[in-house]
């Protein structure tokens, strides 16, 4: 008998591909591939269900991956970067007001998870990214254990970020996880990082909700503590952030 390989092992979800020559059968049953089949792959358990389907395409500021999920299972994706940093550039021209009032809506809606989320994950929003690294918004557990989501403000070449009437041209966030090491550890690891436009706020927010949903879970299930006596609300004894990486 060969080698097992990491698909008969379990360790590698295997790839189907939709599209073979111009036919394809996703559902089992083979018809005519459409424009909207190209380029997509499955990768299905061990039961033949298939958990997710990626496909990824070109857009005007570099490429997109998209992943339908067709199970409840978590699924995290490593090294993600949407969108390409060198698109928060071209951003520099938009309207100050317009780029302001995002970056007040961005404030706003990281304020409010750090409020809804005060029991489980620490919150600061200090606006000094030397001072307090690795953000200007940062997100970690109160036990510290180096997981952090961050984000840090981007402007125009030469604008202080101690100017008043600063208005970034962007955004850029890191996302470091607790990840299970070969030795059965876990440490913590950067699983996703990229830059937002001003456009797509929600879409930050939303990131961060994840982590500090994801962080709240883990209070849930004891492997790390929430707010204690010993881990103090806002304003009071802070875990600490030396060492965190951007």
């Amino acid at each position: 008998m060969g080698k097992l390989t990491p698909y008969d092992t379990g360790a590698r979800l295997e790839p189907h591909v939709w599209v073979h020559g111009q036919t394809t059968s996703p559902e089992g049953r083979a018809r005519p591939a459409e424009d909207g089949d190209f380029g997509r792959v499955d990768f299905d358990l061990d039961d033949g269900t298939s958990l997710a389907t990626v496909y990824l395409m070109p857009t005007d500021s570099g490429y997109e991956m998209h992943i339908h999920q067709h199970g409840e299972d978590y699924l995290a994706v490593y090294g993600a970067n949407e969108p390409a940093p060198p698109a928060l550039m071209a951003c520099a021209s938009l309207d100050p007001e317009y780029r302001s009032r995002q970056m007040m809506r961005l404030g706003d809606g990281l304020d409010a998870l750090g409020k809804e989320f005060a029991d489980d994950v620490w919150y600061y929003n200090e606006g000094d990214p030397f001072a307090f690294d690795p953000g200007h918004f940062v997100f970690l557990p109160y036990e510290r254990d180096g997981s952090h989501f961050a984000v840090e403000e981007r402007y125009e070449r030469g604008t202080d970020w101690e100017d008043p009437d600063r208005t970034p041209i962007g955004w850029t966030w890191v996302d470091y996880q607790m990840v299970p090491q070969p030795d059965g550890t876990t440490s913590a690891q950067l699983v996703a990082e990229g830059a937002t436009t001003p456009a797509d706020i929600d879409r930050l927010i939303d990131r961060a909700r994840t982590w500090a949903q994801q962080c709240a879970d883990r209070v849930a299930r004891g492997e790390i503590e929430g707010l204690t006596p010993l881990h103090l609300r806002h304003g009071t004894q802070t875990p600490g952030t030396e060492g965190l990486t951007r």
